[in-house]
């Protein structure tokens, strides 16, 4: 018996208008969900312990020789995202360097806060990556968190300065940013075309019946996060889960940014499951 499709899926609440009918709806089973962080999800992608699925932007670019992305799928914002983001004691113009701990979670935020950082607020402060939950925090200027954790953090309000990380990205550029991408194993894909094919259409599927029912899911979901229903559908309205030319060149200008800060290697190319490929440059 062939073995079921290792998908991975973020577990986060972001994520949920895609896996939401997938789970509970269509009834599907050819596949095993494998759930994770965005960091533990790149992991198992990179050693081949998942076969498709959610990665940061960021595992792409590093990875890109080794996988394909599933096109029209990403975990977007075109402005303001809501749960990405840097708190802070101080003003960030006067973060030079001060200790930011960013959190361990995101491989793509960490990042997006040094770009941010020296690009923005023209500052290079110390980095120091980790867990958030249980840690003091005392010693550290600003810390930037990701997800759930980030809601629960703005909504307690513990730091006098706040800053959304997709909306400090379209002030610097004007484009949407990519926080994570659907791909494939070049491997998986070569092997089983036709499976790869059938869950990102399944996966495309999903995501339509999750948009059309967003009120639906924020009711849902509210009491699981502590939130109210109206908070949850302002935040996945933020959200953006295409990946269109304007993505494109987001990625594109965010992976030129980190190659000129030396934060990866080389500067990748955009290739899709069914054979596009587009060359990043700028």
């Amino acid at each position: 018996m062939m073995a079921k499709a290792r998908l991975g899926r973020i577990a986060y609440l972001n994520v949920l208008p895609i896996y939401f009918a997938l789970e509970h709806i269509f009834g599907e089973n050819g596949f095993h969900l494998v759930r994770g962080t965005p960091a533990e999800l790149n992991a198992l992608m990179r050693r081949g312990e998942m076969d498709l699925g959610s990665i940061s932007a960021l595992e792409y670019g590093r990875g890109f020789r080794d996988y394909l992305l599933l096109p029209d799928l990403s975990i977007s914002a075109k402005g303001a995202v809501g749960s990405v983001l840097l708190f802070s004691r101080v003003p960030f113009y006067r973060l030079d360097g001060r200790t930011i701990r960013v959190s361990a979670a995101s491989a793509s935020g960490a990042a997006l806060v040094k770009v941010l950082m020296a690009e923005l607020f023209e500052v290079a402060p110390r980095y120091q990556q980790g867990q958030l939950a249980g840690v003091p925090l005392g010693d550290v200027a600003a810390v930037m968190a990701i997800g759930d954790e980030a809601l629960r953090l703005s909504a307690a309000g513990t730091m006098p300065f706040e800053l959304d990380l997709g909306q400090a990205w379209q002030e610097l550029t004007g484009l949407p940013f990519v926080f994570g991408v659907w791909a494939v194993r070049r491997d998986f894909a070569a092997a089983q075309p036709e499976i790869t094919d059938s869950l990102h259409r399944l996966l495309l599927r999903s995501r339509d019946w999750g948009l059309g029912s967003l009120a639906e899911l924020s009711r849902i979901s509210a009491a699981c996060f502590g939130m109210t229903p109206a908070r949850i559908l302002a935040y996945f309205r933020q959200l953006n889960y295409s990946l269109d030319p304007e993505h494109e060149e987001g990625l594109a200008t965010f992976f030129n940014y980190l190659y000129n800060l030396g934060e990866m290697p080389e500067e990748p190319r955009l290739e899709y499951f069914g054979g596009e490929q587009l060359a990043v440059s700028n």
